[in-house]
C-alpha cells in the first residue's frame, strides 16, 4: 500500500467526510453519553492515500482532557494502519497544545477497535451498562447488532494518558 499521509481536516473536505462517516458510523451526528454530538463541527485530521480521503479522526480539547469524538477508516483499507496514524496525529495535537489526557467513547459490540484502541496505549475505565439503549431514544438508526452479531448495548470509556 502507498504511504498514508495525515493532514487537517479542511472546509472542502466535508462532503467525502460525510460519506465516509455516514459508511463506518451511521452519520457525522453521533450519540454517546446521552447526548447527540456532531462530530465534523469539531477539528480534526484526514488520511489521505494519493488523491483520496480514506480516514477521518475528529477530537474536543477541553482543559486538559480531549475526546477522541470519531475515528472511521474505510471499509476497503481498515487493518492497514490508518487507524493508528489517526489517533497518533490527535495525540500529538492534543499533547502539544497541552492535553493530559485522550478519552474515547465506543459500543461493547467494536471489537475490531477496541484491539486497535488497546494497542494504541488506551485502558478501559467506565461502562456505561444499557447506554445503547438509551441512545436509541435519540437515534432510532442505531442497529441492535454490531459487526459479528454481538449485540449492541453497553458504552465503554477508554482513556489514554498523554506526555
Amino acid at each position: 500500500m502507498r504511504e498514508v499521509a495525515i493532514r487537517e481536516s479542511a472546509p472542502a473536505d466535508e462532503v467525502t467526510l460525510e460519506r465516509l462517516l455516514g459508511a463506518a458510523l451511521g452519520g457525522r451526528e453521533q450519540a454517546r453519553l446521552g447526548e447527540m454530538h456532531d462530530v465534523l463541527a469539531l477539528p480534526g485530521f484526514c488520511a489521505w492515500l494519493g488523491d483520496r480521503i480514506h480516514g477521518v479522526a475528529t477530537y474536543a480539547l477541553r482543559g486538559d482532557r480531549a475526546e477522541l469524538a470519531a475515528i472511521a477508516v474505510s471499509v476497503d483499507h481498515r487493518f492497514a494502519g490508518i487507524g493508528s496514524a489517526l489517533i497518533e496525529a490527535v495525540a500529538s495535537t492534543v499533547a502539544a497544545k497541552g492535553g493530559r489526557e485522550l478519552w474515547l467513547v465506543t459500543t461493547n459490540d467494536n471489537v475490531d477497535a477496541l484491539r486497535l484502541y488497546q494497542r494504541r496505549g488506551f485502558h478501559l475505565s467506565a461502562l456505561h451498562a444499557r447506554a445503547i439503549d438509551r441512545a436509541r431514544e435519540s437515534k432510532p438508526t442505531i442497529p441492535l447488532f454490531g459487526r459479528y452479531g454481538i449485540p449492541m448495548r453497553d458504552e465503554l470509556i477508554l482513556v489514554r494518558p498523554l506526555p
